[in-house]
């Protein structure tokens, strides 16, 4: 089966004859809702999703080459980043807002230490053109990051609300098996496609192994705290986790202080103690200010996918990650998925935080579920070749979540082999695929499905 044309097929469908990109957002999108917060259009920025090359409001083409350091303090976003302004080559900070009137709101304006930033970057532009300046009273690069790159990386807010029945469904149920099998599978190899394309667009600034990494803590992360994961991965990368990683993350996540409660256990506070005398030297240079903290989400998580765990176990396979980029490639998917189901730790195997009582039973650090998500997600769509995409097919799924599930029903709802279009992998990610392209962003009143 192969992969391209399918894509092609989907992606033709989908923008149909009336445009060769991708389609405006809705006009509400311009709402301050419609955008998540600042920190994570920071860790978009860097994940490459709104690309590295812009138009500032001069008309000269900015390239960025180096994203510099991430701020862990007060300041500019990202300092000392390399850019290419034109032909010249300039190295300052880089400042992203939502509006560019943040940039006055904030304080920047007045404030010496944002002289150095030589790029604002913003998602929404008002009525008036907006200049920016320093406190020297210099102008500053502005860019405004199109409509069309903020709506194709799909950071906003739902703009309709799906109808509990898909408008076509009596269409759909009655299509051929044939018909609908094509038109999955064409939205699956687009969705592949795409996740690739995002991969090789973060390799253009990270090296493979920091980009294994980061896949690997948004995996960890489940859905409700696969950014807050994922900020920890860029925040602390696999570079600097060559001694004490274990502490090292549970330090910068925020997990750790300097005395536990007295409930705790005597393992706990033992464990702690020699987290709490490792992160102390590192402390300094790994903290980050209050307002820069990570966006965790405590509640509504099964105990055993507490974020305390998740790192937990993030960190044991940080310390043997040599062992465990080997057999992230296609050819050894089982070998990959044995390693992690077997992973283990004296501590996080048995607690669900760091207060909690322990449990009789070991619970594992990475359950079937996650580890064919970051298969599917990750592994088969970053290599993305035709061998990986065959593989891709091939790969029978679990129970569907609640989310596919309603999408399931949505769609397919009215057929009697509906069934049959839930068994594999491919399904998911194709109903997923569909629903973010047409239900949840174009609503039922321009949906052209079929």
């Amino acid at each position: 089966m192969v992969m391209r044309p399918l894509a092609t097929l989907y992606e033709q469908a989908l923008l149909k004859e009336d445009t060769g990109v991708i389609r405006e957002p809705p006009a509400s999108f311009s709402s301050k809702t419609g955008l998540p917060d600042e920190r994570t259009l920071q860790l978009y920025l860097l994940e490459g999703k709104f690309g590295d090359v812009f138009t500032d409001d001069q008309g000269r083409k900015i390239r960025i080459l180096d994203y510099g350091e991430w701020n862990k303090t007060a300041g500019p976003d990202f300092l000392h980043a390399h850019l290419r302004i034109d032909e010249e080559l300039v190295t300052g900070d880089i400042e992203l807002d939502t509006f560019p009137e943040d940039w006055e709101r904030h304080g920047h304006g007045s404030n010496p230490a944002f002289n150095n930033v030589a790029l604002h970057l913003v998602c929404k532009t008002g009525r008036q053109t907006w200049f920016t300046r320093n406190a020297r009273h210099e102008r500053i690069s502005m860019v405004a990051i199109p409509d069309e790159l903020l709506c194709s990386a799909r950071i906003c807010l739902p703009v309709h609300e799906p109808a509990q029945l898909c408008r076509y469904a009596e269409q759909l149920a009655a299509v051929t098996a044939e018909r609908l099998e094509q038109l999955l599978l064409s939205a699956a190899a687009y969705r592949f496609q795409v996740k690739h394309r995002r991969h090789a667009e973060r390799l253009k600034h990270a090296c493979p192994e920091q980009v294994l990494y980061e896949h690997l803590a948004e995996t960890l992360g489940y859905h409700a705290n696969k950014n807050a994961m994922l900020h920890l991965a860029l925040r602390v990368p696999l570079h600097a986790l060559r001694e004490y990683p274990e502490a090292l993350l549970f330090g910068a996540a925020g997990f750790l202080v300097p005395v536990l409660p007295d409930s705790c256990t005597p393992e706990a506070i033992r464990y702690h103690k020699t987290l709490w005398e490792q992160w102390w030297p590192l402390r300094e240079q790994f903290e980050l200010s209050p307002e820069r903290t990570f966006p965790w989400t405590l509640s509504g998580n099964r105990p055993a996918n507490h974020p305390q765990r998740r790192v937990g176990a993030l960190s044991v396979i940080a310390a043997d990650f040599t062992t465990f980029h080997h057999i992230c490639t296609p050819h050894k998917i089982k070998e990959l998925a044995a390693y992690l189901s077997a992973l283990r730790h004296p501590y996080w195997s048995y607690h669900a935080t760091l207060p909690s009582s322990p449990s009789r039973v070991a619970m594992t650090l990475m359950g079937k579920d996650r580890i064919r998500e970051f298969i599917v997600n990750h592994i088969l769509p970053s290599d993305g070749t035709e061998e990986a995409w065959n593989m891709f097919l091939s790969l029978k799924t679990g129970a569907a979540a609640g989310k596919i599930a309603a999408i399931h029903q949505r769609l397919l709802g009215m057929r009697k082999d509906a069934h049959l279009f839930m068994t594999r992998a491919w399904h998911h990610q194709a109903l997923l695929q569909i629903h973010e392209d047409l239900c949840f962003r174009e609503g039922c009143t321009t949906c052209n499905l079929v």
